[in-house]
C-alpha cells in the first residue's frame, strides 16, 4: 500500500511539469524555494556551533518548522489531493495500511526532503562527538515525522470542513497572522537587531516551557548526549516517540471515521430573508447597503481590512521601536492605510463579478452611475474611517506621540478621499476579471491580467501620496497652533479635501463608464470567484 500510494505522488508529480505553463512555473519555483529553504536552515543551524544558546535557538527552529507543517497543508488542501481522506473513501481499504501509505506519500516530495535536510544542519551546530551525531540524526527524523503526522492528524479532523464553504473562509482568515508574521519578521526583527536589541544571548532560558514540547524534546535530546548523558537523550526520544504514537493513534482513529462519513459539506444553508437597509434612499442606497453587507460578511474582505490595519503598523514600526520616534513615520503609515484601502477595491466590476451584469442593467445615466460609484464610496468610507482613525491614534500613541493622531487622522481622510476616487476610475479603466485558483483563498487576476492588477494598485497608491502632500503641509504648518483651534479646523478641512478627491473621482469616473458599460459586463462575466 505505501510503494503504491509513493508511486502515485510521484505521478502526480511528474503530472505536474507536464500540465499547463502555469502550473509547471509554480511547480518549478516552489521545487527552487525548497532547495533554498533547506540550505539555508542548515547553514543557520550550523553556524550555532560553539554558542551558548545553540539549544535554545535550535528549538526555535523546530518549533517553528512544527507550526509550519501545521498551518500551511491547510492552504494545500486544494492542491494535494492525497490530503484529503474522501479521494480514497470509495476504495475498500483498510485503515491502518491505508494510514501507512498516506504517511509515506506525505514524506514525498521536495518539502519533506527540504525539511529533513534543513534540519540535519544540527548535526553540525549543536552535536558533538559520534554518538552525538547519532542521536541527532534520529532527533531530526522523529521530527519530521512528528510534523507530517501532525499535518495529516489536522487535515484529516477538519477535510470536511475545509471543503466546505466556512473552511474557505477558515483560508482566508489565515492569511492575516501570516501575514502579520512576516512584516514582523521583515520589519521589527532587522531592525532590532541592527540596533542590539535582538542577540544570540536574548534567547536564553527561552525555552524553558518549550523543552517539554516535541521539537524541544527532539533538540535537548542532542544537547543531553553530546554532555555524555545518553540515559536523558533516550528518555527524551522516547517520549517524542510516544506522542507521534499517540498522536498517530489519533490520526487513525480520525481517518476511520472520515472513510464512513457521509459527506454534508454539499447540502444547501438556510437562507433568511430581511429587508435590505437603505433600499428606500433609491439606487445609492441599494449598492450601499449591499456592499456593507459584504464587507461585513465576506472573509476577503474583511481579511482586506486586518491587512491594512497590519501595513500601517509595519509602515509605522521604527517611529515605535526607534530611537528617535520621529512623528512623520506614522504619517507614512496613514497615507499607505488610505492608499491600500482604495487600492485593494480598485476593480469592483471583477470583484463583483457576473452579478455586475445585473446592476448594469439599472445603470442608465451619468446620474445612475455616479451613484452607483458613490454609494460604494459611502460603504466603504463607513468601515475605512474608523479603521484608519483607530489605528492611526493606537500608533501614534505606541510612538509616545499620541497628539500626533489627530495629523494622522487628517491625513487618512484626506488620503481615503484620493484613494476611493482613483478607485473608481481604474475600475472603469483598468477593469479586469478575477479568478480563484485551487490552493489560494485569495481572489487574484486572471491569467494575462496581472499587469491590470499591478498597474491599479501602484497608480492608487502614487495617486495618494500625491494627493495626501497638501494634509501632511497643513499638519505640519498647525502643529504649533492651540488645539483646540488646530484639531476641529485641521479634520474638517482635511474631511472636506478627502470629499471633494472622491467626488472628482465619481464624476470621471461615471463619465468614463457611460460608454464602456459593455466591455465591462465582459469583465464581469469572465470573473471566477
Amino acid at each position: 500500500m505505501a510503494r503504491l500510494l509513493v508511486q502515485l505522488k510521484l505521478r502526480l508529480l511528474r503530472n505536474a511539469l507536464r500540465s499547463s505553463a502555469a502550473a509547471k512555473a509554480s511547480f518549478i519555483v516552489s521545487t527552487v524555494f525548497a532547495v533554498l529553504v533547506a540550505i539555508g536552515v542548515f547553514v543557520v543551524l550550523a553556524l550555532f556551533r560553539g554558542k551558548a544558546t545553540a539549544v535554545d535557538l535550535t528549538t526555535v527552529i523546530f518549533t517553528v518548522f512544527a507550526f509550519g507543517w501545521l498551518i500551511l497543508p491547510i492552504f494545500a488542501f486544494g492542491l494535494d489531493s492525497t490530503l484529503d481522506p474522501a479521494t480514497v473513501q470509495i476504495y475498500p481499504l483498510r485503515t491502518r495500511p491505508l494510514a501507512v501509505g498516506l504517511l509515506a506519500a506525505s514524506a514525498t516530495g521536495a518539502w519533506p526532503a527540504a525539511n529533513l535536510i534543513g534540519l540535519l544542519g544540527a548535526t553540525v551546530g549543536l552535536a558533538r562527538g559520534l554518538l552525538g551525531v547519532l542521536i541527532a540524526v534520529i532527533a531530526v527524523v522523529l521530527q519530521v515525522v512528528f510534523c507530517i503526522v501532525l499535518a495529516r492528524f489536522v487535515t484529516t479532523g477538519m477535510a470536511g470542513l475545509l471543503r466546505s464553504r466556512r473552511g474557505r473562509d477558515l483560508g482566508v482568515f489565515l492569511i492575516i497572522p501570516i501575514f502579520a508574521l512576516y512584516e514582523f519578521f521583515a520589519q521589527v526583527v532587522p531592525r532590532a537587531a541592527a540596533e542590539g536589541k535582538i542577540t544570540a544571548s536574548s534567547f536564553t532560558g527561552f525555552d524553558s516551557w518549550m523543552r517539554w514540547l516535541p521539537p524541544g524534546l527532539a533538540a535537548h535530546a542532542i544537547e543531553d548526549a553530546s554532555d555524555g548523558r545518553v540515559g536523558t537523550a533516550f528518555a527524551r526520544l522516547a517520549l517524542l516517540a510516544a506522542v507521534i504514537l499517540v498522536l498517530g493513534a489519533l490520526w487513525i482513529r480520525s481517518l476511520g471515521r472520515a472513510l464512513v462519513t457521509a459527506d454534508t459539506t454539499t447540502q444547501s444553508s438556510r437562507v433568511r430573508g430581511a429587508v435590505l437597509p437603505f433600499a428606500r434612499y433609491g439606487k445609492r442606497g441599494v449598492v450601499a447597503a449591499r456592499l456593507w453587507i459584504y464587507q461585513r460578511r465576506e472573509p476577503t474582505s474583511l481579511a482586506y481590512w486586518a491587512i491594512i490595519a497590519v501595513i500601517m503598523a509595519a509602515a509605522s514600526v521604527s517611529a515605535i521601536v526607534g530611537k528617535q520616534h520621529h512623528p512623520a513615520i506614522v504619517l507614512l503609515g496613514a497615507v499607505l492605510g488610505a492608499g491600500f484601502a482604495g487600492a485593494f477595491h480598485a476593480n469592483a466590476v471583477g470583484l463583483l463579478g457576473p452579478p455586475f451584469v445585473y446592476d448594469a442593467l439599472a445603470l442608465t445615466g451619468r446620474r445612475d452611475l455616479r451613484s452607483y460609484f458613490s454609494a460604494q464610496d459611502i460603504a466603504l468610507a463607513v468601515i475605512a474611517v474608523p479603521l484608519l482613525t483607530a489605528v492611526g491614534f493606537a500608533l501614534a500613541a505606541a510612538a509616545r506621540r499620541p497628539t500626533e493622531g489627530v495629523a494622522a487622522t487628517a491625513v487618512a481622510l484626506a488620503g481615503l478621499g484620493a484613494a476611493l476616487g482613483a478607485s473608481n476610475i481604474f475600475t472603469v479603466l483598468l477593469a479586469y476579471p478575477m479568478d480563484k485558483r485551487p490552493g489560494s483563498p485569495m481572489g487574484q487576476a486572471a491569467s494575462g491580467y496581472g499587469g491590470y492588477r499591478l498597474g491599479s494598485i501602484l497608480g492608487t497608491l502614487a495617486i495618494t501620496a500625491v494627493a495626501t502632500i497638501p494634509a501632511i503641509v497643513a499638519a505640519a504648518a498647525t502643529n504649533s497652533a492651540p488645539i483646540a483651534v488646530r484639531v476641529p479646523v485641521l479634520l474638517l478641512c482635511a474631511a472636506a479635501y478627502g470629499f471633494a478627491l472622491a467626488w472628482v473621482g465619481v464624476r470621471i469616473a461615471a463619465v468614463a463608464a457611460e460608454g464602456r458599460l459593455p466591455e465591462l459586463c465582459q469583465v464581469a462575466i469572465r470573473s471566477k470567484l
